[in-house]
């Protein structure tokens, strides 16, 4: 790929694998929300609380083990040879297979302390955990190597794998939460086994301790980023229910599940938008700012562009999908849609600082902006209900974005002289003082 073009690779080859990204993550989204759809028709409210109790237990583990496994892994091994990254991938499924059997355990146990649906539904989730984890591994560790296709490939199989066995469980007649959770973690254990049919190799558990080690400067550091991002995205949910009541809230939530296919877009292009930023920062970091500042600019574009299309739709549209919720949320959609915008523009940013390995300089920036967004957000709440508490949460993502491309640029300046320094000729000693010939 030729580092002029960037993101545009050398025939579109680039913007074909954040396509590939895109997708990917669309076909899961999709899943997910077709799981979730199916359990809430089919079983009762105080079951769909279960559900929804472990499908968050699991969406904290997988960001846990993403900080720690797969984020390092496509940082360190994107633009490594290629015996290079089957050793890196390697240990990091392995990793991901100890991390997930360990999250398992600790839901196997925590599960005796309830009962009834919760119980069953934390039980099976334990035993599927590792193959959750490890599946989604496994997609990073493609995308990490350009393989957009094979990532996709793999979650197709889990797709059409979570048919079949949905399928089975509604023939059956077993329409419980555990039933569906089994389903559901059953194919994406499959889905890891066939993981290993499309590389070629086996994650080596034993590796554990070596990868934890050798990526502590990177892994740590984006594990407490994970923490303070989902932090700053709940606090405005907190703030908006305790100053303005529950309706706010829901007036809130309404305005994010209307705008949450640009989620979709964000996630979809953040790994192979790293995996790109790699190879080009490792030919030239000055252009890599160049490719993330196109890919900041894009972003926002469809972001706002986005908001003003649901912003506009008729009410008859609205109201058929959230119906009563439709008039509140449409108040917050475009206090909202400066928030998605941001989170697109901190998306670009956190890519760069990615490709540059600089844990340091991204942890700071996100707690610093965590920070701001917690109290905008609260204090937006507390003046203005939703649309304040969606105001404030914006502005303090976007203040906050200001010192994420400080932290970049500083960063590649950094990388530059040292480059500059290590190529520098080395200098003849001088002469003892009085030598003569």
């Amino acid at each position: 790929m030729s580092t002029a073009t960037g993101f545009r690779g050398g025939a579109g080859g680039g913007v074909r694998r954040l396509g590939w990204g895109l997708a990917d993550q669309a076909l899961s989204s999709l899943t997910n929300f077709a799981l979730a759809v199916l359990v809430a028709r089919a079983v009762s409210t105080s079951a769909l609380g279960a559900f929804g109790l472990a499908f968050t237990t699991y969406t904290i583990t997988l960001g846990a083990t993403r900080a720690l496994c797969q984020e390092p892994l496509t940082v360190r091994y994107s633009a490594t040879p290629v015996r290079e990254w089957r050793t890196g991938v390697a240990a990091a499924t392995g990793v991901a297979l100890v991390l997930g059997a360990a999250a398992g355990v600790v839901c196997i146990a925590a599960a005796f302390a309830f009962g009834g649906t919760l119980r069953g539904s934390l039980l099976v989730l334990g035993i599927g955990m590792p193959g959750l984890i490890v599946q989604d591994t496994w997609r990073t560790a493609f995308f990490s190597r350009l393989r957009g296709r094979t990532a996709f490939g793999n979650d197709l199989v889990w797709a059409l794998a979570q048919v079949v066995l949905v399928a089975a469980v509604l023939v059956a007649g077993t329409r419980s939460v555990p039933a569906f959770i089994a389903a559901w973690a059953g194919a994406a254990a499959f889905a890891a086994l066939f993981g290993i049919v499309q590389s070629g190799f086996v994650p080596r558990p034993g590796r554990t301790r070596w990868w934890l080690s050798h990526h502590r400067d990177l892994g740590p550091r984006y594990l407490v980023e994970f923490v303070a991002r989902n932090a700053a995205q709940s606090g405005a949910m907190y703030a908006t229910a305790a100053f303005a009541g529950l309706a706010a809230a829901g007036a809130l939530r309404g305005a994010q599940v209307v705008l949450g296919p640009l989620n979709v877009l964000n996630m979809g292009v953040t790994s192979p938008a790293i995996a790109e930023s790699v190879r080009i920062a490792r030919r030239s970091p000055r252009r890599m700012k160049r490719a993330v500042e196109l890919l900041a600019v894009a972003l926002v574009v469809v972001f706002v562009a986005w908001g003003v299309v649901v912003y506009l739709l008729p009410d008859s549209v609205g109201e058929a999908l959230l119906k009563r919720s439709w008039h509140p949320a449409h108040d917050v959609i475009p206090a909202y849609t400066a928030v998605m915008a941001a989170s697109g523009m901190l998306t670009a940013a956190t890519v760069g600082l990615r490709a540059m390995a600089a844990a340091k300089r991204s942890l700071r920036s996100r707690l610093v902006t965590g920070v701001l967004a917690v109290a905008g957000g609260t204090v937006g709440a507390a003046t203005s209900g939703a649309v304040g508490a969606a105001t404030g949460l914006a502005l303090g993502l976007w203040i906050g974005g200001i010192q994420w491309w400080q932290q970049l640029g500083a960063a590649i300046t950094e990388e530059e002289e040292r480059r500059a320094a290590a190529d520098a000729p080395e200098e003849p000693a001088a002469d003892p003082a009085g030598a003569r010939p």
